[in-house]
């Protein structure tokens, strides 16, 4: 193989041409190619900042959801509470009252029977005194009825 100028020519035409390919072809193609990837990093981590922010988002919004959740239930068992004590005093002070008024009753009930029985005792006493009238001497009176007498009576 013979090294001639023809050689060099072309080995000088093939730089230029390489030179001018980069200038022209290559640089701006791989200048497109540098921003596209830039473009393309730029929303794959804006996609992943987006996505982070969504996830704690979410988290948020779950643990807000659960707290009102919690915030709830303890107002409703509050309230519940609150009602259980309010029947249970309702019903203790109803149940006093029904006490105190079958007391009343029962008290007022001895007492109209215990005036009953005085008042019967002398009825008996006058009566015992008319059927002694009657069937023995009119003349003779009763002066010493036996009370014990009179009690076991009526309590028969």
């Amino acid at each position: 193989m013979e090294f001639n100028g023809t050689f060099i020519v072309a080995f000088i035409s093939f730089i230029i041409f390489t030179f001018i390919m980069n200038v022209i072809l290559y640089k701006p193609i791989n200048d497109i190619v540098q921003k596209r990837k830039k473009y393309i990093d730029g929303n794959y981590d804006e996609a992943k900042n987006n996505a982070e922010k969504t996830k704690a988002i979410l988290q948020d919004r779950k643990d807000k959801l659960s707290k009102a959740k919690f915030e709830a239930k303890e107002k409703v068992d509050k309230q519940v509470n609150t009602a259980k004590n309010k029947k249970e005093e309702i019903t203790k002070n109803a149940k006093n009252q029904a006490k105190e008024s079958i007391e009343a009753q029962r008290l007022q009930t001895l007492n109209e029977s215990n005036e009953a029985k005085v008042a019967l005792k002398d009825e008996i006493k006058s009566l015992a005194q008319m059927i002694s009238d009657r069937f023995l001497n009119p003349d003779e009176k009763i002066s010493d009825v036996d009370s014990n007498l009179v009690e076991k009576i009526m309590q028969e």
